[in-house]
């Protein structure tokens, strides 16, 4: 069993055949179990608990164990992202309460008996809603800029340079890179890089191949996307989508 789907600039994945090696990458992920402990390690530490949340550039590894698990690769500049940052607090990892937990886990097995797109719907929210969306912190109007640049961004766009986007945003390269990171946690150059996996990924959901998808979106060769993705899920690309079934896009 392998589903992944797209939620907004977020990537989820269902699996009961995942073997991360160690790895780290400037997104925040949830683990979450459908029934037993995760078998998962946070800087070379076990962590004993049913669903956590990783913070961005923590070095961690995952294996399923032959049991079902839910996952989702959260993009620190959406609001879900922010919600994760508050909780997180500058700490390595945040183990989810039990009361949250037990009801996640009841909505994960019940969307896994049904199997239905509804059912889905139910459990994502189920994820994502009660989290507090209150009183969250606007990014600096500059930082709003460069994201909205990065929309519908092709690969001939200029906007995979540094110095091009501190052109359109009136600062110099080096206060651009610090506003950024300082409003977003992640360093302009790194995110640079990862929106173009997620492009990759994107245009991987709407049918094009590997070779493709990686020149579309922005990597000189196949074997770029290749070692970008290795680096930042601990799997090759192929082994994530063999057998994979790509459910539809949600919000």
């Amino acid at each position: 069993m392998n589903y992944i789907m797209k939620y907004g600039k977020n990537f989820i994945g269902i699996s009961n055949n995942i073997e991360a090696e160690c790895h780290k990458h400037w997104l925040l992920q949830m683990f979450l179990s459908s029934q037993k402990e995760l078998t998962i390690e946070v800087n070379g530490q076990p962590i004993p608990c049913s669903s956590i949340i990783i913070n961005m550039d923590t070095p961690h590894k995952f294996n399923t164990q032959g049991e079902p698990h839910f996952t989702m690769l959260i993009d620190p500049t959406t609001k879900l992202g922010q919600v994760m940052r508050e909780l997180l607090n500058n700490r390595p990892f945040f183990v989810i309460p039990y009361e949250k937990n037990r009801i996640m886990q009841e909505n994960f097995r019940n969307m896994l008996e049904q199997k239905k797109d509804e059912a889905i719907q139910f459990f994502i929210q189920s994820v994502i809603f009660p989290f507090s969306y209150n009183n969250l912190k606007a990014f600096d109007d500059r930082v709003i800029q460069v994201l909205n640049l990065f929309d519908d961004f092709t690969p001939e766009d200029e906007i995979l340079q540094i110095k091009y986007l501190s052109k359109r945003i009136g600062l110099s390269e080096s206060r651009l890179a610090h506003l950024f990171k300082a409003e977003t946690g992640i360093p302009l150059k790194s995110f640079i890089v990862l929106r173009k996996l997620q492009r990759a990924y994107e245009l991987i959901f709407n049918g094009e191949n590997i070779t493709t998808a990686a020149l579309n979106a922005g990597f000189n060769t196949p074997s770029h996307l290749a070692h970008t993705n290795k680096l930042m899920t601990g799997m090759s690309a192929k082994n994530i989508l063999r057998n994979s079934e790509f459910l539809k896009v949600f919000q």
